[in-house]
Formats: C-alpha cells, sequence, structure tokens
C-alpha cells in the first residue's frame, strides 16, 4: 500500500487555509478586501499546483531503496515550531513583549542548535535594544507590558 506524499497533506492544508481566510474577506469593505483577495487567490493557485505535484508523486513508481517514512514523521519540527509560537503569542499578554519575547528566544536557539551562551546573550540584548529603539523610543508605539508589571 501507498503512504501518500507529504505534499498532499500540505497542499490540502493551505487550500484550507486559504478558503476560509478568503471566505472571511467576504464581509470585509470592498477596497480594503482587495489585497488580502489578490494575496489568497495566489496562495489558492499555488496550493492547487502543491496537491497535484503530490498526487502525481503518490500515484507515480515506488523508487528502489527509498524508506517511505509515515507523512506525519516530518511533521515533528513545524509542529513544535507553531505550538512554541502559540505559547509565545499567550505568554506577550501575561509577561510582557519583551520577556516573552526574550524566552522565545531562548527556546528557539537551544532548539536550532545554538548552545553558546555568549551569543545568545549576545543576540537577546541586540534584539531588544533594536525593538526598543527603534518601535518604543522612534515610532512611540506602547508594547504590551503584562500583567506583572
Amino acid at each position: 500500500m501507498k503512504t501518500l506524499h507529504m505534499d498532499v497533506a500540505i497542499g490540502l492544508a493551505m487550500l484550507l487555509f486559504t478558503i476560509v481566510f478568503y471566505s472571511l474577506t467576504v464581509m470585509m469593505p470592498a477596497d480594503p478586501a482587495v489585497f488580502p483577495k489578490l494575496i489568497l487567490s495566489v496562495l489558492g493557485l499555488f496550493s492547487l499546483l502543491i496537491l497535484a505535484s503530490g498526487i502525481s508523486k503518490t500515484r507515480g513508481p515506488l523508487k528502489a531503496n527509498v524508506n517511505s517514512a509515515p507523512i506525519f514523521t516530518h511533521v515533528r519540527g513545524p509542529a513544535v515550531t507553531f505550538t512554541a509560537l502559540c505559547i509565545y503569542l499567550a505568554l506577550i499578554s501575561v509577561l510582557g513583549f519583551f520577556t516573552a519575547s526574550s524566552l522565545a528566544a531562548i527556546f528557539f536557539m537551544f532548539y536550532f542548535g545554538l548552545k553558546s551562551y555568549v551569543q545568545m546573550l549576545f543576540v537577546l540584548v541586540l534584539m531588544n535594544t533594536f525593538v526598543y529603539l527603534l518601535f518604543v523610543w522612534q515610532l512611540r508605539i506602547s508594547l504590551p507590558t503584562g500583567l506583572l508589571l
């Protein structure tokens, strides 16, 4: 029995995403809805191309010496990243932007293999300084401070 190619799952997920968000643009006023409709139409076209490519790869002949891994074994990395980003978004309102962003950056640096504490500290200081100077000080945008402050 052939397993589905990963492109089939990705194409279906992207197509579902496109359909859901395109239906939300119907409620928008006509002029502001032009750009989202255009972008979602292009995304839908690419989704259909990926889906068609995945179906053709699934129906194609099996190559010799190729391990056919289950379809969701390669999804671990993106799933961890998506879950971490959801937790990060939830923590912004509780801890504040700078604290939550620092924790998220530390997690992602560890997750993607950075082990040097000096480099982590350098990235955190540079990132927080840049965001503060640009958005808070120069543009006067108030970032969430969280419930703890």
